[in-house]
């Protein structure tokens, strides 16, 4: 699952793109700490994700709280807040941001909102590039 603020961009996009890149047979969820259940990504996200051949015109955002976070294997944040926020609830999950995952660092994905088109799409690359090196690192377990 990945976690990060409202469950509406960066998580949203990050769940969309492993999808893609993984097996059906892998389960790939996504929620917010801060989420509105039910709210619709942002028209910008929306945007950016259609330009990479990604439709997320159906995804709905969840509350982590309201989420199966508790059955999963492994947590991906955007942000190491997200990640103590996380642990707070469910000390015994295996979580830590993506790129703690994959030993990069600064650990934090930034948030895009409040930015334009190139703001959201510089950010689908980033976690795009991070996400290739996390399917990596799991093929190898």
């Amino acid at each position: 699952m990945f976690v990060c603020y409202a469950n509406t961009s960066r998580s949203a996009m990050a769940e969309a793109i492993f999808k893609q890149m993984v097996s059906d047979d892998i389960e790939v969820y996504s929620s917010g700490i801060f989420a509105i259940t039910g709210r619709k990504s942002s028209e910008v996200t929306v945007e950016v994700c259609k330009s990479h051949g990604i439709d997320i015109t159906s995804h709905r955002a969840t509350n982590f709280k309201d989420s199966n976070i508790a059955d999963m294997d492994l947590v991906l944040t955007l942000e190491e807040f997200y990640t103590r926020r996380v642990k707070m609830f469910y000390p015994d999950l295996k979580v830590c941001t993506i790129r703690q995952f994959i030993k990069e660092y600064p650990p934090d994905i930034n948030d895009p909102a409040g930015g334009d088109y190139e703001v959201y799409d510089a950010c689908f690359c980033e976690i795009y590039r991070c996400l290739k090196k996390v399917k990596s690192v799991l093929e190898e377990k």
